[in-house]
């Protein structure tokens, strides 16, 4: 019995590296071959969030009004992050821009996760994440800032400055504690099993959309 737990902690590791051994390449391949192909798996995996945060919505702990009201919220906040990304894909060479956020999520992502893992020490914000370490969160924030300027030199030199840099990898991590709050909420660990080891698409995309939506409002308003 005391083996158990390493077993299905191991089997869910298997999992996890399986499926991005698989998606990764794959996902890239497709936005990097462009339209029509990457538009139709953009539109495919939208498909997938949305009914994602359907389901999350449905299991809100709270009055049907409000399950109501937040899943509106929700889906103009993912259908304009959703938007966003899908017309700069719609360029000439818009895999460049789509590659390099995904280099900034990804990055942030797995430096704050490894960071918080080796480091350890004080929660970030136990409420509502009990696994997040601040050594996690700088983590992130240093290693992701860092990887997105160095790729920003290559995919979108001059786009964007080093306090913009920051400002998204900042938004990445907030992302995906805003994830976390509904999913509190809910009473759920993750969004669907549609990816095993990993959760569901909204899981993985959280951070992106996070960005993206901000991305929007700041071409949108400022410019």
């Amino acid at each position: 019995m005391a083996q158990l737990p390493k077993f299905r902690k191991s089997t869910n590791l298997q999992q996890r590296i399986l499926s991005a051994l698989i998606l990764l390449p794959l996902s890239l391949y497709l936005l990097y071959i462009g339209p029509p192909a990457s538009l139709i798996f953009v539109g495919l995996i939208g498909l997938f969030v949305f009914f994602e945060w359907f389901l999350l919505c449905k299991k809100l702990q709270m009055h049907i009004i409000s399950q109501v009201f937040f899943f509106l919220l929700g889906l103009a906040y993912l259908g304009i992050g959703s938007y966003w990304f899908y017309l700069s894909l719609s360029q000439e060479e818009g895999w460049k821009l789509v590659f390099w956020l995904l280099f900034l999520v990804w990055a942030t992502d797995i430096l704050a996760y490894v960071g918080g893992v080796l480091l350890k020490g004080p929660k970030w914000i136990p409420s509502i994440s009990p696994k997040k370490t601040w050594s996690g969160f700088i983590s992130g924030m240093i290693g992701g800032s860092a990887i997105a300027y160095v790729s920003a030199l290559w995919l979108v030199p001059g786009v964007f400055s080093i306090l913009g840099i920051v400002a998204l990898v900042l938004i990445a991590q907030l992302g995906d504690v805003l994830e976390s709050i509904f999913k509190r909420k809910a009473g759920i660990k993750d969004s669907s099993p549609f990816i095993p080891g990993h959760g569901g698409f909204l899981d993985r995309l959280d951070s992106l959309f996070a960005v993206c939506f901000s991305l929007a409002a700041w071409h949108y308003i400022f410019q």
